[in-house]
């Protein structure tokens, strides 16, 4: 299928979340159906986000919504007065301990992956600053630095997806975004100007070792993130089956359950110990899943679900850090 873009309307684009579960926030916006960054190891085509709109993408022209991930963007033109709508009507807002009301940005597209997404994202991170919301953006690209001007807030912070620095792996496993290297850079920019600042090391494909691990948080340090999420690759669902059309061997060590578990722990286990050794385990956060229930201690997954991350957001709820979380090892 070639390149499909058009656009939508949305009634109701602030949304309640369950991904304070991950740390992340209470609610999220996403400005787009759809996204063109082409990330083979994408997880949103498999969920209901886009399962339950088959029919409806189908009829905008999209032949396989799963299978066909990367090639079609509907942006939600309408999103920032409808946001406006809803956020001057909101009588409560939800603030769990973990999701501390903070809005995303986004999590079923990306919000800078074009001027247009750019745009609405900018627009719409306006309209919540001016109703005091806080605000957590979550991009591959680099267009974010053109909005330092409003991004550098104390309500918000803005986080790109760096699970490699490796260019050329990139330009197999997310074809259409820009490149770590390019990504690196955005932030150093950011980092700059003064933006709080995280990073999603996610996720890491099964070919990262204990050198990788080190390597990879020595320059993401540099950056001083207030917080580093972690996860590794996951090989169920559609996404499985595009990287194994993308041609990336590796895949084949996690498509069966048992072998991602396994890759799964061994890599909790690298990665924490280079944390360890490099002093930064407060930031490391890991983004556990349930289907690890035979294979870890139900108390050391539950430890994380729901965890506030040790974050600088002015919130109601105290956080305490521990200097160190309960080990895999």
């Amino acid at each position: 299928m070639s390149i499909l873009c058009g656009s939508e309307s949305i009634i109701n684009p602030l949304q309640k979340s369950s991904l304070n579960k991950k740390g992340l926030c209470d609610y999220v916006i996403n400005v787009a159906s759809g996204c063109l960054h082409s990330c083979v190891f994408c997880y949103v085509p498999s969920t209901p986000v886009i399962r339950t709109r088959t029919a409806h993408l189908k009829n905008q022209g999209v032949e396989d919504p799963q299978m066909d991930w990367g090639k079609y963007l509907f942006i939600r033109d309408n999103l920032v007065e409808q946001l406006e709508r809803q956020l001057s009507g909101k009588k409560t807002w939800s603030e769990t301990p973990a999701g501390r009301g903070v809005v995303l940005l986004c999590s079923g597209t990306d919000p800078y992956q074009n001027g247009q997404t750019a745009a609405i994202t900018r627009a719409a991170v306006e309209t919540l600053l001016k109703y005091n919301k806080r605000v957590r953006i979550l991009t591959r690209s680099p267009l974010w630095t053109k909005d330092l001007d409003l991004l550098v807030h104390p309500d918000v912070t803005v986080g790109m997806s760096i699970p490699y620095l490796d260019d050329e792996l990139s330009r197999r496993i997310e074809p259409g975004a820009p490149p770590p290297s390019v990504r690196l850079k955005a932030l150093q920019q950011g980092k700059k100007a003064g933006c709080r600042l995280y990073v999603a090391i996610a996720p890491t494909p099964p070919t990262m070792d204990y050198e990788s691990f080190l390597g990879h948080l020595e320059t993401l340090l540099t950056l001083e993130p207030e917080v580093m999420f972690w996860e590794p690759i996951n090989a169920r669902g559609s996404n499985g089956k595009r990287m194994m059309a993308a041609g990336l061997d590796f895949v084949q060590s996690i498509m069966k359950h048992q072998d991602w578990a396994k890759n799964f722990v061994n890599q909790w286990k690298m990665i924490e110990y280079a944390a360890d050794c490099l002093g930064c385990r407060s930031r490391l956060h890991i983004w556990t899943d349930s289907g690890l229930k035979n294979y870890v201690d139900s108390k050391l997954l539950e430890y994380w679900w729901y965890k506030p991350t040790f974050e600088h957001w002015v919130t109601s709820y105290p956080v305490t850090q521990s200097p160190n979380h309960p080990s895999i090892r």
